[in-house]
C-alpha cells in the first residue's frame, strides 16, 4: 500500500510530529503525547526528530576534473560545499529535486607538486559548480520514461498502458504468458528455455 501522492506532498510540508495531529483521527491518539514537558512527554527518553524536509542543504562536491590523470598537479581546494536538494518526500514515487538553480564559478588554484622542494604555482582555473536554490518533491517517474504503448498519469506519477486489448488477450493465455505492466507487453512465464536437440525456444509461442 502506497500513500496517495497528494497526501505525501502534504506530509512533506510538515516539520514536527505535532504538526501531523490535524491529519489524524482524534479518537486514535491523545494529543498530550506530543506536548513538550509534563508527564506524557517524559514517558520515554528519546529525542523528537525534526523532519528532513525537501530543501537545499550542504553537500560535498569535488573541484577536481574527473578526467584528471596527472599526479604532478593538484587542485586547491580539492572540494567544497554547496547547496543541493535533499530531504524526505514520504513515498518512493516522489523525489526531492531542484526547481531553480544557479552556477557558481569557483577560482581554484592549480599547483605543481615537487618532491623535496616547495610546490610551484601553476595557474588559477574557473570551475563551474551548480547550486540548487529552490527544491520541491516531484514525481520520480517522468513523462519521458513512458514508451509508445503508455501514457503519463501525472497525478499518480506513473506510466499507464494504453493497449488494454493486448492485456485482455494476454490474460486468456495465462498458463504460458503474463502481462508486464512496466513494458505493456505479454511475456512468457519464467521457465527453462533449454530445448532438445534440433529444436529452439519460440518466445512468441512461449514453448
Amino acid at each position: 500500500l502506497q500513500l496517495p501522492i497528494e497526501y505525501a506532498l502534504q506530509l512533506s510540508e510538515l516539520n514536527t510530529s505535532a504538526d501531523i495531529l490535524p491529519l489524524l483521527d482524534p479518537d486514535s491518539v491523545d494529543s498530550r503525547i506530543f506536548m513538550d514537558g509534563g508527564e506524557y512527554s517524559g514517558r520515554d527518553i528519546g529525542m523528537e526528530p525534526v523532519a528532513a524536509s525537501c530543501e537545499p542543504d550542504s553537500e560535498l562536491v569535488s573541484l577536481r576534473p574527473e578526467n584528471l590523470t596527472s599526479s604532478r598537479y593538484y587542485y586547491y581546494p580539492s572540494c567544497t560545499r554547496v547547496k543541493r536538494c535533499s530531504g524526505c518526500c514520504n513515498t518512493k514515487q516522489l523525489v526531492c529535486e531542484p526547481t531553480a538553480n544557479r552556477t557558481i564559478l569557483y577560482k581554484v588554484t592549480i599547483l605543481e607538486y615537487r618532491p623535496n622542494k616547495k610546490d610551484r604555482f601553476s595557474h588559477r582555473e574557473l570551475v563551474p559548480i551548480e547550486e540548487h536554490v529552490r527544491c520541491k518533491c516531484q514525481c520520480r517517474v517522468k513523462a519521458w520514461h513512458c514508451n509508445e504503448r503508455q501514457q503519463y498519469n501525472a497525478n499518480n506519477c506513473r506510466c499507464e498502458c494504453t493497449n488494454r486489448a493486448d492485456r485482455d488477450e494476454c490474460a486468456l493465455d495465462s498458463d504460458r504468458k503474463q502481462w508486464n505492466p512496466s513494458t505493456c507487453t505479454c511475456d512468457c512465464l519464467p521457465r527453462n528455455e533449454d530445448c532438445t536437440s534440433g529444436s529452439h525456444y519460440d518466445r512468441n509461442a512461449c514453448k
